[in-house]
């Protein structure tokens, strides 16, 4: 991607900023969410504060039609082009009609970056012509601790150069034409410590030279590739700033990551907008009223999950009386000016809809990509593939209970099997009686174990989700049960008893039918994992003062 406008994008930027009153100016950097109103409401809202950007979800529209129709409703509305925004990882998943691919971390088991850059490539096309321009993805976080509630299956990996050659093609299939923003996360880089920033800051605990060899690398790397935005996470480098680590002030607070490292030093130019405003990793840093003036003065161009009505007041606020500089607003509209003129809204803020042909041909290839992710983590010699069209069959769900996002329970898994002939019997976390007299009725217990990461998803088997395991039935009679992660590889060092392990990245229908056929034979395991599973070791324990 070219780093530089062209004249026709430069003069619209420039008389478009030159319209702008400082209000006006002021109103662009924030990026509330939609959180369930309808296109109407926002579009009411706009004409009051004209707020730059827009998050949306899978919570509020469902098909493409939805999300296409709500956009047109509010770009109507905006004075300039709304930049509309989304969590789109692994395809346009905020649609329910859309390509959905494996886990990014499934796309780097395949060993094959095309499949990084059609990831990207699809989710621009299904994502553009729906007036979607602006993905919080891919995430380029290194997964170097396996208890991070936040990467795992989200990143591609824990080695800077395995990682990097995915980001580039899938940046590049995203941004390719000025289809779409993409935009790289979390700055200065999740995966180090245990923690959940949803919760807390978290911190990069990396001294900085080996921070600049691993996360320094992968940063540099894609920014001097031209990539539009980086998110800053609510995340502290303390090695870099000079505080005590448990008092570091997380990026998205602090210059001096965001500007003295990030722009000055790796010499970032495009849009830095923040992780969402409502999380404990900043809102615990900073009294409510000086959160959103701080955030920008810091160096964020855009301010992620606004409250628009009250911030926008807060804003003009600290503007007034100085605390907030004239410079930085400014700085931050025009950065935002020069992304959308780069996706060229000013002239159209969507495009051809994609036919039916298209589409069949997209999920095509994020059906072959689940295929190919496939990967054998513990094999079994002679437990797979299972043959016998008459067999009975118990499909089992483990899945930790409770969690912030809702988990799918693997429907596509026992439509699957049925299709192909198998008396097909389901039961979620069920007791370890259960499942001991299951080894007795059911000639294959497919044992599925459902953990991904986000927003404070413990990725360890607990509560319900362990009790299976109790008296050991996989022991019993081992022959007759499967054992497949649809998510996290890590499980493979919880559960160290079991002898097979399958793993397919996803819990999507997409990583469903993937895993129906490696079970039967009907594609081959070749997936390779992509990150270092953990070993147990001695070491020695050192108490702090």
């Amino acid at each position: 991607m070219s780093k530089f406008l062209n004249k026709k994008q430069q003069q619209w930027v420039e008389a478009t900023f030159s319209s702008m009153t400082m209000e006006e100016k002021v109103a662009s950097l924030l990026h509330p969410s939609r959180r369930g109103g309808s296109a109407e409401e926002i579009a009411e809202l706009l004409q009051k504060i004209p707020f730059g950007s827009l998050f949306i979800s899978g919570k509020h529209c469902n098909t493409m039609e939805e999300t296409r129709a709500f956009a047109k409703v509010v770009q109507k509305a905006a004075k300039i082009p709304l930049l509309i925004s989304g969590d789109q990882e692994h395809g346009a998943i905020m649609m329910t009609d859309t390509s959905h691919f494996t886990y990014p971390m499934g796309v780097a088991a395949t060993g094959n970056t095309d499949y990084a850059y059609e990831m990207g490539r699809i989710t621009a096309h299904e994502c553009r012509p729906n007036g979607v321009h602006w993905t919080f993805s891919p995430v380029a976080d290194l997964n170097l601790n396996p208890d991070n509630p936040i990467t795992n299956v989200r990143a591609f990996g824990d080695d800077p150069d395995k990682v990097i050659p995915h980001l580039l093609r899938m940046v590049e299939g995203l941004q390719e034409n000025g289809m779409m923003a993409a935009c790289c996360k979390h700055f200065p880089g999740d995966g180090v410590d245990d923690r959940d920033q949803h919760m807390v800051t978290s911190v990069n605990t990396l001294p900085f030279d080996q921070w600049m060899e691993l996360y320094g690398k992968v940063w540099k790397t894609m920014i001097d590739a031209g990539l539009m935005s980086i998110m800053a996470g609510h995340i502290a480098l303390p090695s870099y700033t000079h505080e005590i680590p448990d008092e570091a002030l997380p990026a998205t607070l602090n210059r001096k990551l965001q500007i003295d490292l990030l722009r000055n030093e790796l010499g970032f130019e495009g849009v830095l907008v923040s992780d969402a405003a409502a999380m404990i990793g900043i809102c615990s840093r900073v009294k409510a009223d000086d959160q959103a003036w701080q955030n920008i003065e810091s160096g964020s161009d855009s301010y992620l999950f606004a409250d628009p009505v009250k911030d926008f007041e807060l804003l003009k606020k600290a503007l007034k009386d100085g605390r907030l500089s004239e410079l930085r607003v400014e700085e931050s509209a025009k950065r935002i000016l020069e992304m959308k003129a780069r996706l060229n809204l000013f002239e159209d803020c969507f495009g051809a809809v994609v036919s039916d042909e298209q589409l069949k041909q997209h999920k095509a290839i994020a059906d072959e990509e689940a295929e190919k992710s496939v990967t054998m983590l513990r094999e079994a010699p002679g437990r797979l593939p299972v043959k016998s069209p008459n067999k009975k069959i118990l499909t089992v769900s483990l899945v930790r209970e409770g969690s912030v996002l809702p988990f799918e329970d693997l429907e596509e898994v026992d439509s699957e099997l049925k299709k192909r002939g198998f008396d097909v019997t389901h039961v979620k976390n069920p007791s370890d009686e259960l499942l001991m007299e299951a080894l007795d009725t059911y000639d294959v217990i497919f044992c599925n174990i459902l953990t991904v990461a986000h927003a404070g998803i413990m990725l360890r088997l607990t509560g319900k989700a362990a009790l299976p395991f109790w008296r050991g039935f996989f022991a019993q009679k081992p022959e007759k049960v499967i054992f497949t992660s649809f998510g996290s590889p890590y499980i493979f060092h919880e559960l160290p008893a079991i002898d097979n392990l399958l793993c397919v990245w996803s819990m999507r229908p997409v990583a469903q039918r993937a895993a129906v056929k490696a079970w039967l034979g009907e594609i081959p395991v070749e997936g390779t994992c992509p990150v270092c599973l953990p070993k147990t070791r001695i070491r020695r324990w050192e108490f702090q003062d």
